[in-house]
């Protein structure tokens, strides 16, 4: 374990093995910190705070930070970090607005420079969120999504699995799975998130059924209802496709009237 001498820790840290701090990282009470760990310079982590194993927090990073809420002054909730994540400078991940829940952060995840996650936001694993993305609170980020430069949510919206934001997109509304949002303020889609498909590795024949429901999804001309149950579900990333469109509640992007 290698603590610098000027890292201010509260006796109420909790380090794993191996763990290294970086001069002037501030720990507060209620931090606890996985196995080989790596704190960078400056860098402030707030409790309660769990971090998992493996992650490499960068200089002037902050994990745990009080929720943006104006007139809210606390009790605040915590952040559940998971493991081998890497956070770049100056990215800020804020705890929940409530006492009793978490901001959630999976494993694998890849937060470039500046990046913002807002209170209560849940991401999955393997997520990108890139330089100056900034996520309001609430959203809502399925695995291996991808953020590209400068995209900022609304607050309550969902990200897909798989799905991708082109750089500087404002999303308002739901981006369905597995599936591509490019403009500034996008209102329909791009099509399939084919590069990204190919590198996680779905078969050839899971991305035709994607691209079948796709056409029928975001391309005819039924009846919303009707686009749906004439999508074959036998295809599991289908299924969680047309089960994701279901369970919106702000609407998707792609449905315009």
């Amino acid at each position: 374990m290698s603590v610098h001498a000027t890292a201010v820790l509260d006796p109420g840290v909790q380090l794993g093995k191996d763990v290294e701090i970086g001069p002037y990282a501030i720990l507060g009470d209620g931090v606890t910190v996985g196995d080989r760990c790596r704190i960078g310079p400056h860098s402030c982590l707030q409790g309660p705070l769990e971090l998992g194993e493996d992650c490499v927090v960068a200089a002037s990073v902050v994990l745990g930070g009080d929720p943006q809420v104006k007139g809210k002054s606390g009790p605040f909730g915590a952040t559940r970090i998971g493991k081998r994540n890497i956070f770049r400078e100056f990215s800020q991940i804020h705890r929940s607005m409530f006492p009793d829940r978490a901001t959630i952060i999976g494993d694998d995840g890849y937060f470039m420079a500046t990046a913002h996650v807002g209170h209560d936001c849940i991401i999955g694993n393997h997520v990108v969120v890139c330089n100056t993305v900034l996520l309001s609170g609430h959203v809502e980020v399925q695995d291996r999504a991808f953020m590209s430069g400068g995209v900022v949510t609304h607050q309550f919206i969902r990200i897909g699995e798989l799905a991708m934001a082109a750089g500087a997109a404002a999303l308002h509304l739901d981006v369905p799975p597995f599936c591509m949002v490019i403009g500034e303020r996008p209102r329909s889609l791009d099509g399939l998130n084919v590069v990204g498909l190919r590198r996680a590795g779905l078969t050839p024949e899971v991305r035709r059924a994607l691209q079948l429901a796709y056409r029928t999804l975001f391309r005819s001309d039924l009846k919303l209802a009707e686009r749906l149950e004439a999508v074959p579900c036998d295809v599991p990333e289908v299924a969680r496709l047309v089960d994701f469109i279901k369970a919106s509640k702000r609407g998707v992007i792609g449905f315009r009237a």
